[in-house]
């Protein structure tokens, strides 16, 4: 084909995700089904989604809540949140999570799709991937390397199909979930999917559709997955990667034993972005391992997690506290970055009354609301009127960059990173 091919969503799913915890799953861990959960932490009433584009406070500040309760599985080291309520996310075309705007994010993503197309020769062969957004990965990826892509997304919206850049020419963009129905006589020699499985309620479910695929395949199939690092979450008390739609918190240690028990062999794990990302490569061979769990490092995480639900209250008033102070000296406060970090961040604080600014370069997100919240969105020039005294960078890997952009518009507030 010569053009990018989108075919529309079936109107059955509307925005939600089918792969969701049946009545006979729930009280177990979606890994590994094991039954011994120890609770780890409680958050009630967050917004249940952080990407959408609102049109107005009032909608924003509505938009549906629900909880979060966190809880370790014993028996894998797995973290999710038992409560989540799937009819409360959405996954549609109003949703709007890239980070490809960012030229940190660019150069970064092309070197990824550079090193993948070098390791695994893909000329000629077929790479799915799910979780696909506009596109943007699977047609740097096909470009670089002259494979065929096929790339599953609900949020698929061909209005925002800016982002993709130069097109490759054998890639297909699927308006779907990853389902039963969707995946029927589907092949790849490379199964991929890039931070979307943290999305998944039905973990388990995930990887039993990837071994359907691998079995139709070639022999030796090849999954990678790439998810947000939670050991780091974890560790560095992240409150801004602590949100609804993050069902899933992976280690490698979780993550390593779903590959495993369901037939896929680990080739490589590395650590992506600053150690914010999770990868793993691994390689169908049909021999599923179920007895040989990480016992070590599902202690040494369950240790790491009780450390993680101690001191989490002292860092959240740390910020809030922060905040606070600046406000009562007259400071303007603004934060950089309106999706899932933002949305996280401010919920976590209270509802950040004292931030009087959210920023984003992604032109789809200004002049939208925070969800929670209703901050209006505003790119980096209106920042020139508001000279804010202090911008809180949503991520720390985007620090340099807002501060040559800042720089740009005449403005050195004091920066601070999470």
């Amino acid at each position: 084909m010569s053009e990018v091919d989108l075919i529309a969503p079936p109107e059955a799913y509307k925005g939600r995700n089918p792969l969701v915890l049946r009545r006979s799953e729930h009280g177990c861990c979606p890994a590994c089904a094991g039954r011994a959960l120890m609770p780890v932490l409680t958050f009630r009433d967050v917004p249940t989604n952080s990407c959408l584009m609102l049109d107005s406070p009032e909608e924003a500040r509505a938009y549906p809540r629900g909880d979060i309760d966190l809880v370790f599985c014993e028996a894998c080291g797995f973290v999710f949140n038992r409560a989540l309520d799937p009819l409360l996310t959405e996954y549609s075309d109003r949703y709007e999570p890239t980070q490809a705007y960012s030229p940190t994010f660019q150069r970064w993503h092309r070197d990824l799709a550079g090193r993948i197309a070098g390791a695994l020769d893909l000329r000629g062969k077929t790479v799915v991937e799910v979780g696909c957004g506009q596109g943007e990965f699977l047609h740097l990826l096909a470009g670089l390397s002259g494979c065929r892509g096929v790339g599953f997304d609900p949020c698929l919206d061909g209005r925002r199909a800016d982002v993709v850049g130069e097109r490759a020419r054998d890639v297909e963009l699927i308006g779907d979930f990853f389902s039963d129905a969707s995946i029927e006589g589907l092949t790849a020699d490379v199964l991929l999917s890039k931070m979307t499985l943290e999305h998944i309620p039905a973990a388990g479910r995930f990887f039993r559709l990837a071994e359907r695929v691998a079995q139709a395949s070639a022999p030796g199939m090849r999954l990678f997955i790439q998810i947000p690092e939670s050991e780091r979450i974890f560790t560095d008390l992240a409150l801004e990667d602590v949100y609804y739609e993050h069902c899933n918190y992976f280690t490698e240690v979780s993550l390593a034993g779903l590959f495993r028990r369901h037939g896929f062999t680990v080739e490589e794990v590395t650590r992506e972005y600053d150690g914010q990302y999770l990868t793993i490569l691994g390689r169908y061979s049909g021999e599923a391992d179920g007895a040989g769990e990480d016992a070590a490092g599902v202690a040494e995480l369950r240790r790491l997690v009780e450390r993680f639900a101690a001191t989490w209250a002292d860092r959240v008033e740390a910020w809030r506290a922060m905040v606070a102070e600046r406000r009562a000296r007259g400071g303007r406060v603004a934060i950089w970055g309106s999706g899932s970090k933002g949305v996280a961040f401010l919920s976590a604080i209270g509802g950040g009354e004292g931030v009087s600014h959210v920023v984003d370069i992604n032109p789809h997100r200004q002049g939208r609301f925070m969800v929670g919240t209703g901050h209006p969105i505003v790119g980096p020039a209106a920042l020139k009127d508001v000279a804010p005294t202090t911008v809180i960078v949503m991520n720390p890997i985007y620090r340099q960059e807002v501060a040559d952009l800042l720089a740009g518009l005449g403005l050195r507030p004091e920066l601070l990173t999470l």
